[in-house]
């Protein structure tokens, strides 16, 4: 797991440095919001088909060979198109690149993880989420600190070298986690999406409503509220993203042996929802508002890796499985980072703020009807 750790710590240093340098490097560019989204769009929609493809060939041939075939390169060619475009359309290419990279690394993550620690599979992914935000809270820092400091240019160069270095634990995964034998679903039929059943596609709509209310939060509302509407600096924003991402990790490892119970979906639903409300408001308070954003995201990652073990745990085609589990949620996610871009930009940031935490409470509302429910 060691490897696969590091692949993962270096894979969303840099996703949580993009996360928060591009919509502010198209913003200093005099992109509106509406255009930003439509430029970030392109990340969900790749990620859709590209996740399955990738999925199903890891179906076959092994999941290890996909983190360094397509994961790595393409995380190194993504920072690279940032680091010379200077139009929409090629920073739209960019994000092409990246929904490839992030597609390789989600297509075979969770397979790797119940792989490598057969029994404890729900745990260790939800202690994976922790790694993700420590790495993402760690990039968005030096995101922001390196932009006011350097500038974007050189920003990207660093991001350029911590793609690179994600080569080695890949190439050192390469002979983990290969097909020892014939595998049971031919490529062809493990992207057939019938016969799921219910409990499948119903856990696949709570993760939608989880995704919907954190990414086009985390990746356009956010910064440029942020940036535009509270006048915080580069460093601010990087801080306080270090701090909703390091917060959501300590509150993972703190809550990794509490119950999944029917009182704490509750209870985080409520929470969400008031802080959701009082977001775009909360003027010298919105530090505080984000931490406990970030408290609350932490507190139900367990909801979305158990949901995600109980539905997949006996596949025969794990990678490809888990991949159509995301389908709604990839659809939704470009949908809501387009529509949330024009209604901020035409109506405000609260009713968006609003939605993300009514959206919150429907997934935690969903997950834990499914997860006390017997087999």
């Amino acid at each position: 797991m060691r490897r696969v750790n590091a692949i993962t710590f270096l894979n969303n240093f840099v996703s949580g440095a993009l996360t928060l340098l591009i919509p502010l490097l198209l913003l200093a560019q005099k992109v509106n919001v509406a255009e930003i989204g439509l430029v970030l769009s392109a990340l969900p929609l790749v990620f859709l088909v590209a996740r399955l493809f990738f999925a199903a060939v890891a179906d076959q041939i092994g999941w290890s060979h996909i983190f360094a075939l397509v994961n790595w390169p393409a995380t190194f060619l993504a920072t690279a198109i940032y680091y010379v475009s200077s139009s929409l359309p090629s920073f739209f290419s960019g994000k092409i690149m990246e929904g490839l990279r992030d597609a390789a690394y989600w297509a075979v993550n969770r397979s790797a993880i119940f792989d490598l620690s057969p029994g404890s599979e729900g745990r260790e992914a939800t202690r994976t989420n922790a790694i993700i935000w420590l790495a993402t809270a760690i990039g968005s820092a030096v995101a922001g600190l390196s932009i006011a400091l350097a500038g974007f240019s050189w920003t990207l160069v660093v991001l350029m070298v911590a793609s690179a270095a994600l080569g080695i634990p890949a190439v050192l995964l390469w002979k983990v986690g290969r097909r020892g034998s014939k595998p049971e679903i031919s490529f062809w039929n493990s992207l057939d999406p019938r016969g799921k059943g219910k409990a499948f596609w119903w856990a696949s709509i709570a993760l939608m409503f989880n995704s919907i209310a954190t990414y086009p939060l985390l990746t356009l509302l956010l910064p440029i509220f942020m940036e535009v509407h509270l006048g915080y600096d580069y460093i601010t924003i990087g801080v306080l993203f270090m701090v909703y991402n390091v917060t959501a990790s300590i509150t993972t490892f703190l809550t990794l042996k509490v119950g999944l119970s029917v009182k704490r979906s509750v209870a985080q639903s409520a929470i969400a929802l008031l802080a959701s409300a009082v977001l775009s408001i909360s003027g010298l308070l919105f530090p505080a508002v984000l931490l406990i954003l970030g408290f609350v995201r932490g507190f139900s990652v367990s909801y979305f890796e158990h949901l995600v073990h109980k539905v997949a745990k006996n596949s025969k085609n794990i990678c490809a499985d888990i991949g159509w589990l995301h389908v709604p949620m990839r659809l939704a996610e470009f949908a809501t980072i387009i529509s949330f871009g024009f209604f901020a930009q035409v109506a405000g940031y609260t009713p968006v703020f609003v939605a993300t935490g009514i959206f919150w409470t429907i997934f935690s509302l969903m997950s834990v009807r499914q997860l006390t429910q017997r087999d």
